[in-house]
């Protein structure tokens, strides 16, 4: 076996660190009788070991690998035993690619999709009750709507939860719309206003 020194230690913790064998021979010493045809190259074959191995195991009788031996000759053989393998498997943590962090937070509002649909909201208010009486703008026409986003006279399609969907034309900025881009005041009657409250809408421009 290998001695336990300390060189053999580190080899056998570096190998269970970095995941390579550390291969541990073992030589067992054994007797062979020279028989008649025998060479050291041939019998250092049967023992799995070298011509020069078996000089250096029996230097009392042999000088060199080309030293005469002879029939009833007795030589010390070292024979090596298969090598151990003591290997440490490391398993590497499995690659997990970073991902990029995503904000999750959404709004119901201004949410356009590929067909020019946009998600808003809507709250609806009488114009000549909001003006107390003092405005030109019809009720039940148009739409107020923040102005730098929706200009006078943009044509609008509106399309309401219940799928039903009407065309409105830009014509007053409204109390809660001019602060709101992503907010329109649908022109009714006090009555039918008081009755839709807030609601989310699909809007489109039309022209």
């Amino acid at each position: 076996m290998l001695k336990n020194t300390f060189l053999t230690r580190g080899l056998v913790v570096l190998g269970a660190l970095f995941g390579f064998g550390i291969a541990a021979t073992e030589a067992h010493a054994a007797t062979y009788t020279v028989k008649s045809g025998d060479s050291l190259w041939s019998i250092s074959q049967k023992f799995n070991t070298t011509p020069q191995a078996i000089v250096n195991a029996n230097s009392s009788k042999l000088s060199s690998v080309s030293s005469l031996i002879l029939p009833s000759d007795k030589l010390a053989i070292k024979k090596h035993g298969a090598a151990t393998k003591t290997a440490t498997k490391v398993e590497k943590a499995p690659y997990k690619a970073d991902t990029a962090k995503v904000d999750s937070k959404t709004t119901s509002t201004n949410t356009q999709t590929s067909t020019g649909w946009m998600t808003m909201e809507a709250t609806a208010y009488d114009p000549q009750v909001a003006a107390g009486g003092a405005t030109s703008i019809p009720t039940g026409t148009g739409v107020a709507a923040a102005l730098d986003r929706f200009p006078k006279g943009t044509q609008l399609e509106i399309k309401y939860a219940d799928g039903h969907t009407e065309t409105r034309v830009v014509n007053d900025t409204g109390t809660f719309a001019a602060s709101n881009p992503n907010q329109l005041d649908i022109s009714m009657t006090n009555a039918e206003a008081l009755q839709f409250g807030r609601q989310s809408i699909q809007v489109r421009v039309l022209g």
